[in-house]
């Protein structure tokens, strides 16, 4: 009987293990007593920590065929041909410790010499459970062996047990994992672009950002973990990596700064002059996908383009509407308080700036689309305006600029206001052409004004 007790290797963010002991009845059956104690275990392990369980079906058909040899004795060949199907369970409590295949053909058969028979003969099937744990002690509490069924044993069995938990308290934030796609994803500016994305929604305070950058040094940490040279309590911190809410692509397609230059001749002096130019186009594709459902919740893009080497200013800017776009998307800005006679927000270091002016918004009656069932938000009313004064790691103080301080409540939804359109440019009237009666005529030659 075989058993195989192993743990899936993934590595997290550093975390402590808490270890408590676990005391479990558990019941096992084998052909010796040693046999019945280890099933036994097994079963307390799997009770405790659960168990991984790989299922494989066999049906294999085994053809023999007999002849007759000059002392009569029968001999067989045997030739089997096996279709298998393998399927994956997921982490359960199973009790099955089966992981042993055989392949059985008997055939007794008279025949003559010239004679032959095909016999169908012979059924296989595995079960792989793998699970892992510490045994702390274990005591016999009943035991009935002997006679041809074997033994069975019922053990009180002792489980360490770790409770993995987190150094920082869980925060209830969305999780979201960044990628890169598309032919420049190798560059480094898509390299420096998803770098910026990540400092700045880990400044939000918004979403718990999740690593996909360094798998390398993660998977080199996790051959350490899994070796022994760690602790078991070191080793329980492995199988803890979190799975993103969302995942956010960014596609930059266009990112180059092109140069001119143009030389001028001057044929009365001989003179050549020399003009550079350069010019910035860039743009780029972003995607927000619900990572369980695949569902597509934002999906935008953006260009830049100026004069100059201004590629710099147009990371900045593509950065500044990706993340924009996506707390707005997933999580506006509410208000937290009103304090003082100021708003507070639930925006900090990193996602507002002095003098920026958010309008205030009360909710009211939820939509719901009548086709679809879909949930379409909340009706607003906006109530108020504020202009952002100080500012706090995770909060921001408001000014109220316009409304009542009273119809401005905790939950309400603070959007950033659009900024005042510029005013039109006055140009001066053109002038009109005097009639040509009043026009005057030099007699060498032109119009006298």
């Amino acid at each position: 009987m075989k058993k195989w007790m192993l743990g899936t290797v993934l590595f997290c963010a550093v975390q402590a293990a808490n270890a408590e002991d676990v005391t479990v009845p558990a019941v096992g059956y084998g052909d010796t007593f040693e046999q019945a104690v280890e099933s036994a275990l097994g079963n307390a392990i799997k009770q405790v920590n659960g168990a991984a369980v790989a299922t494989r079906s066999a049906s294999p058909k085994a053809y023999v065929q007999v002849k007759r040899d000059a002392e009569g004795q029968a001999s067989a060949e045997l030739n089997a041909k096996r279709t298998e199907q393998n399927t994956e369970g997921g982490l359960i409590k199973d009790t099955v410790t089966n992981n042993e295949q055989s392949l059985n053909a008997n055939a007794s058969s008279q025949a003559e010499m010239s004679s032959k028979t095909t016999v169908e003969a012979g059924v296989g099937s595995t079960n792989d459970v793998r699970a892992q744990g510490k045994v702390k002690g274990y005591s016999v509490t009943k035991q009935e062996c002997g006679g041809s069924k074997g033994c069975m044993v019922e053990l009180s069995v002792t489980i360490e047990k770790f409770e993995y938990q987190a150094k920082t308290p869980k925060l209830e934030r969305d999780s979201i994992a960044i990628v890169t796609t598309g032919k420049l994803r190798r560059s480094a500016l898509s390299a420096d672009m998803r770098q910026s994305v990540t400092d700045k929604l880990v400044k939000s305070g918004r979403f718990t950002v999740l690593d996909r950058s360094n798998d390398d040094a993660f998977e080199k940490e996790n051959d350490f973990l899994a070796s022994d040279n760690v602790s078991d309590q070191q080793r329980a911190r492995l199988g803890q990596a979190a799975g993103a809410d969302f995942l956010l692509i960014i596609d930059l397609t266009q990112a180059s700064v092109s140069t001119r230059v143009q030389e001028n001749n001057i044929d009365l002096t001989g003179e050549t002059t020399r003009e550079v130019s350069q010019s910035t186009r860039a743009s780029v594709r972003y995607t927000l996908v619900e990572a369980a459902t695949r569902a597509v919740k934002w999906s935008d893009s953006a260009s830049f383009a100026s004069g100059g080497n201004k590629i710099s200013a147009a990371m900045e800017q593509f950065q500044g509407k990706m993340v924009g776009d996506i707390i707005e998307i997933v999580n506006p800005a509410k208000v937290v308080a009103v304090q003082n006679g100021r708003v507070i927000i639930n925006r900090g270091m990193g996602s507002v700036k002095e003098g920026q002016v958010y309008d205030i918004y009360a909710t009211g009656e939820e939509l719901v689309d009548p086709d679809t069932g879909e949930k379409l938000g909340a009706t607003e009313e906006k109530v108020a305006s504020i202009k952002i004064g100080e500012i706090k790691a995770k909060v921001a103080y408001g000014a109220l600029l316009n409304g009542q301080l009273e119809s401005v409540a905790k939950g309400s939804i603070a959007r950033m206001a659009a900024p005042p359109a510029e005013p039109a440019k006055k140009t001066p009237p053109k002038r009109a052409a005097p009639p040509k009666s009043d026009q005057k005529i030099d007699p060498a030659g032109g119009v006298i004004l």
